[in-house]
């Protein structure tokens, strides 16, 4: 008998699950092979992960789609991303999850380094191997990181910051900065705190003046600075990230279309139901059966 689906995508914050927890940093570094209970249920967080797979065979499976991977791959995942695991072998590595609100000051804190690896992993890039060649120097930066943070050592806090924002640069070098995306060397904090605000929102759907009164700016001031920055405009974000909470809901919940369209913030499941049509060509409810089909052929492989 097929199991129910939860009504509610779980979203576990830092110190769910985990003992190596430095909440003053808002960082954790823990041994993959560790065992973490909601490992192979579909889950998010509110913060990010960085994980190195030094051995094993799994798939990764992050919004619909299933990535294997094998020793030697780096995964990035932002907050919000919906994910889970699928073990073939036993996995060895690291898996690095931080707050960089709280790890990186305000004016010190690498948004433009998250802003693009984040969009790279939105895209469903494959989570590939890193070069061979480079496997030791990444397993090093991990053995390094994990030392550092168990120790006593003067200014401990200013080497972890700079292990990270190291490992946030050499991932993007090897992964997002080959996609040639175009943005200016640094977001401005009003594209930056847009973003963040459309994240903590969970996909609801609101229109941008929602927005303009949380951020206190004109709609000029937004568009200009997020259009810009990003390529995309503040309406399209919107539009984009309630299209993909919206996929999220049909997939992992066995929340009704019209509790998806209350849950999403649409005036009406009509309003809802020519959204997504007019975005992917199918009514939610027939992207449901399709999805249930796929999974169906996928667990019979």
């Amino acid at each position: 008998m097929q199991q129910s689906k939860p009504l509610k995508i779980p979203l576990f914050h830092l110190a769910s699950g985990r003992k190596q927890v430095d909440d003053r940093l808002g960082v954790s570094l823990q041994q993959l092979s560790q065992d973490v209970p909601f490992r192979h249920v579909p889950h998010r967080h509110d913060f990010y992960h960085i994980i190195w797979i030094g051995s094993g065979t799994a798939t990764f499976v992050v919004d619909q789609k299933r990535h294997p991977v094998e020793g030697g791959t780096m995964i990035f995942v932002p907050p919000g991303q919906v994910h889970t695991w699928e073990e073939k072998q036993a996995l060895e590595g690291y898996i690095l999850s931080f707050e960089p609100a709280l790890l990186f000051s305000q004016y010190n804190r690498p948004s433009r380094l998250l802003h693009e690896l984040t969009q790279w992993s939105n895209t469903g890039a494959d989570q590939g191997p890193v070069a061979e060649d480079t496997r030791g120097a990444w397993r090093q930066r991990f053995e390094d990181l994990a030392r550092e943070f168990c120790s006593n050592e003067d200014f401990r806090d200013e080497m972890l910051r700079a292990q990270v924002t190291e490992l946030l640069i050499w991932l993007h070098r090897t992964s997002a900065g080959s996609a040639a995306m175009e943005f200016q060397e640094h977001l401005a904090p009003l594209t930056s705190r847009f973003l963040s605000f459309l994240e903590k929102s969970e996909g609801k759907f609101y229109r941008t003046d929602h927005y303009l009164s949380a951020l206190s700016v004109s709609s000029r001031a937004l568009t200009n600075a997020v259009l810009s920055e990003t390529g995309k405009s503040p309406s399209v974000w919107i539009r984009d990230r309630t299209l993909l909470e919206a996929r999220r809901l049909l997939t992992y919940t066995d929340l009704t279309v019209s509790e998806i369209a209350y849950r999403l913030n649409f005036r009406n499941v009509s309003y809802f139901v020519r959204f997504y049509r007019r975005l992917t060509g199918m009514s939610p409810g027939a992207a449901r059966v399709s999805r249930k089909n796929d999974e169906k052929t996928e667990s019979s492989q």
